[in-house]
Parts: C-alpha cells; sequence; structure tokens
C-alpha cells in the first residue's frame, strides 16, 4: 500500500544521526518529514504546522517522550503518536502507551509498517 504523500512525520530525537536516518526512510516512503532534536522545538513546529504523525523518541534532555506526549495529546489530540526508546527496560502505568513504543534498533520493515497501519487507521 503506498502512503498517502499529503502525510506529515515529525520526528524527536536529540540523536541527530537517527533522525536523519528514520526521516529519509520516510521520505522514501512519499511522506512530508519535518524534525526537531528536543521536545520545545517540536511544540514550537506544532504550533505553526500541521502534523499528522509525531514519532518520539522516549530519553532526550530538556522533557522526555512521555512529557511531550502528554503536552501534545492536551493541545493537539488528532495527532497520532509513536514512541521510540533504545531502553527496554522503561516502567510504565499506561498500558496504552507501552504497546506504542518501538524499541530501538528496529528494522526498517517494521517501522515503515507501524506508520503505515497508524496512518490509514489500522492501527489500535
Amino acid at each position: 500500500m503506498m502512503p498517502d504523500n499529503s502525510k506529515t512525520i515529525l520526528i524527536v530525537d536529540d540523536e541527530e544521526a537517527l533522525s536523519h536516518l528514520l526521516g529519509g526512510m520516510l521520505l522514501t516512503e512519499g511522506y512530508k518529514v519535518l524534525e526537531a532534536n528536543n521536545a520545545t522545538r517540536a511544540l514550537g513546529i506544532l504550533k505553526s504546522t500541521k502534523v499528522d504523525l509525531m514519532i518520539s523518541d522516549i530519553v532526550m534532555p530538556d522533557m522526555d517522550g512521555f512529557e511531550l506526549v502528554t503536552k501534545v495529546n492536551e493541545l493537539y489530540p488528532q495527532i497520532k503518536i509513536q514512541l521510540v526508546s533504545g531502553y527496554s527496560d522503561q516502567m510504565l502505568d499506561d498500558t496504552v502507551l507501552h504497546k506504542k513504543i518501538l524499541y530501538k534498533p528496529y528494522s526498517q520493515f517494521d517501522m515503515i509498517e507501524r506508520v503505515n497501519s497508524i496512518l490509514s487507521g489500522s492501527d489500535v
């Protein structure tokens, strides 16, 4: 299934190399991609740009991914969210959020499949 080229994805990750790598994968799939290297910049982008999906790392210096998700859900509830983490021992009370984590290193196939599923509405 070819993705809808009108979909915009915001990648939030303080590791620039990983952000660029993921961005390149998503651009190849036909998505529009924006990048932010911290949560504060991400919130600035969201103020002025329509974003369909935000992919955020969990461990970041200024505000972690869980805090960012809370703010985005309050301010922009229509934005779909995918979390990624290099740490598989994250303790979460929210099992819904826990199911939304894709652990690094993830395969290109797994990420593209997850993104396509989320944006098509088939992800629950």
